[in-house]
């Protein structure tokens, strides 16, 4: 009799020329849709400011549209910084892309922490090329 338990696994990438360029690319979008939502909360805030009347409810949206827009500029200074790291990565070195779950059965007996060590799984382009336990 055991239980199925869940566990985290890193996924890391050997840095080639085509993850970089891929990587580069989805980072370069996602801060293209970024300066877009940005530009229409820009909009949006020149709207109410032209608006004759100055009512509660109108300084309450236009100070949700400040912090709204507040907080995408700091994701795209991140995103920014992220793009300045991915640059800079090494060829064939590893790339942590962040983490999945996975389960594991636990049976009496069983070390605990050897089998919820750390795991992780290893690609290049895609391709599963390497699983570590422990």
């Amino acid at each position: 009799m055991g239980i199925t338990v869940v566990r985290p696994v890193v996924v890391k990438a050997i840095v080639t020329e085509m993850f970089k360029r891929q990587y580069l690319s989805e980072l370069e979008d996602t801060i293209r849709r970024l300066d877009a939502m940005v530009t229409q909360i820009d909009t949006q805030i020149r709207r109410s400011e032209l608006e004759r009347q100055v009512s509660p409810q109108s300084r309450a949206i236009r100070q949700q549209l400040e912090v709204e827009r507040s907080r995408q500029e700091a994701a795209r200074l991140e995103l920014a910084a992220r793009m300045k790291e991915a640059e800079a990565l090494e060829l064939q070195s590893e790339f942590s892309q962040g983490t999945l779950e996975s389960t594991v059965e636990l049976s009496v007996g069983d070390n605990f922490f050897t089998r919820l060590a750390r795991a992780e799984v290893v690609i290049k382009d895609g391709i599963v090329i390497e699983i570590r336990e422990g």
